[in-house]
């Protein structure tokens, strides 16, 4: 069994999806059985017996479990279904992985990690010789994580060869025969686990400039100094279904920059902040008073106000057109004597796309715009909401660097010249480290509210801190 690690971007799904069919290579070659293979597509790897089982989950929930396991190749006896067999067999695939679901209920109402071990049994299902794991512990929780250990040792003891994509190392190394760790789309170690130490894997994937880093600063980054700007997000030893224990302090006039591998509570952090995920423990204060948002709708009347990481999927409304999407939430703004005034919408959708400098055929569908239009179109929309505190989950996601300098430019004058508070979560830490004034580090859930100096930090040391904190 193979254990994958690198940094954020360094190739790791990437590298699955060229073994799973998804990506064809521009040169080199999959080799199978020692043997050169093409797979054109993920049907081809399927035939060929690589299974994947990727970060974003792909059963389909509106489908039953057994409708899951044996979609594609259907059993079948005369023309009909062979609905018994199959549920039979379902039900005895599942116990096998100590799964206990209907194999007649729907996937869709089981909760997330439960669906995430159905994905690896049927995988296994399908005479998978190799299996392909991205990131698949980020949805479980403590005795879940044991078990799906468990099961990964044994498929691997039947003869099943895996690649585990995996940041948690104390997970890679109880399963893992081998550690290759990619950096910048190279490998820089491919050795047995029990030949290569946590902390080399760790200085590898930080980079060599970090080496010089830890002899400086004993591999710590420097404390930022405390801002002597009013607290305008207070969060004590917060807890929901996917934190466990968050602090944190944002400031007003100032951009606070939250880092953190897959599966650190980033985006669950910002959506527990607008009331999308619910508080089990702690406290969250806005401007000194007890904040707990039903959604986004409270948040913003409190003047806080989300983007989201997924513009295409909880962002934009694609056949609409630009001026609307800007203004959604506060289309109340462009009615006259009760109806939607047409010209009055546009003007002040203008207002705010101007200063982002959205271009293109405004008037048309927002989805034949480029990707870092739209997504100023969304930011537009947040500016529209007069946000107190703005929440951007990778606000510069799939666009060009043209876009990118634009946004941060828009963040920060937000912050130092309006005096908003900008919490941005991003996974580039040449990002956090050119955009932020304060630095917070997030890992499995957790951040003590220890503040970094973005100019005590590289990208690498950045980095460091996170491989450390995981």
């Amino acid at each position: 069994m193979i254990g994958l690690v690198g940094h954020n971007g360094a190739g790791k799904s990437t590298l699955m999806r060229v073994i799973s069919g998804a990506i064809k290579p521009v040169s080199g070659a999959v080799l199978l059985d020692g043997e050169p293979k093409t797979l054109g597509s993920p049907i081809d790897a399927l035939d060929a017996g690589i299974a994947t089982v990727y970060q974003e989950l792909s059963l389909l929930p509106n489908l039953t479990v057994s409708q899951n396991a044996f979609l594609g190749h259907e059993r079948s006896r005369g023309g009909l279904l062979s609905k018994d067999q199959m549920r039979e067999r379902t039900r005895a695939l599942t116990t096998e992985f100590g799964l206990d679901v209907d194999p007649d209920a729907k996937v869709g109402s089981y909760p997330v990690a439960t669906r995430q071990l159905l994905e690896i049994a049927i995988a296994t299902h399908r005479n998978a010789r190799f299996l392909l794991l991205d990131e698949p512990t980020t949805s479980l929780e403590g005795a879940q994580v044991d078990r799906f250990l468990e099961i990964v040792k044994s498929l691997s003891s039947r003869g099943i060869g895996i690649i585990l994509v995996d940041h948690k190392l104390e997970e890679l190394y109880a399963v893992a025969s081998r550690v290759v760790a990619l950096v910048d789309g190279e490998v820089r170690i491919d050795a047995n686990v029990s030949e290569v130490s946590r902390q080399d894997v760790i200085t590898a994937i930080a980079g060599e400039d970090a080496l010089e880093l830890i002899g400086r600063q004993a591999r710590v980054p420097q404390q930022a100094v405390e801002s002597t700007r009013p607290v305008t997000v207070a969060v004590e030893r917060l807890r929901t279904g996917a934190l466990s224990d968050v602090t944190l302090r944002a400031h007003e006039g100032r951009v606070l920059g939250i880092y953190g591998l897959v599966g650190s509570g980033r985006t669950e952090l910002l959506r527990t902040l607008v009331g999308l995920d619910p508080i089990k423990s702690g406290t969250v204060t806005l401007f000194e008073k007890p904040f707990a948002p039903r959604g986004p709708h409270d948040a913003m009347k409190a003047g806080v106000v989300y983007v989201t990481e997924e513009r295409k999927v909880d962002g934009i409304v694609p056949q609409l057109d630009s001026s609307i999407n800007a203004l959604l939430p506060v289309l109340r703004r462009a009615y006259r004597w009760g109806r939607l005034d047409r010209s009055r919408l546009k003007g002040i959708a203008a207002e705010y796309m101007d200063q982002l400098k959205v271009k293109g055929n405004r008037s048309g569908p927002i989805e034949r715009l480029s990707g870092g239009n739209q997504q100023k179109v969304l930011l537009a929309r947040a500016l529209a909401q007069n946000p107190k505190v703005l929440l951007l989950d990778e606000p510069t996601k799939g666009v060009d660097l043209g876009v990118k300098a634009d946004i941060h430019h828009m963040v920060r004058r937000l912050a130092h010249d309006n005096g908003l508070t900008v919490i941005v979560v991003s996974s580039e830490e040449e990002e956090i480290c050119e955009v932020s004034d304060d630095v917070l580090v997030m890992s499995n859930g957790t951040a003590d509210g220890t503040l970094l100096n973005p100019d005590s930090l590289t990208p690498a040391s950045l980095r460091h801190a996170a491989w450390d904190a995981a």
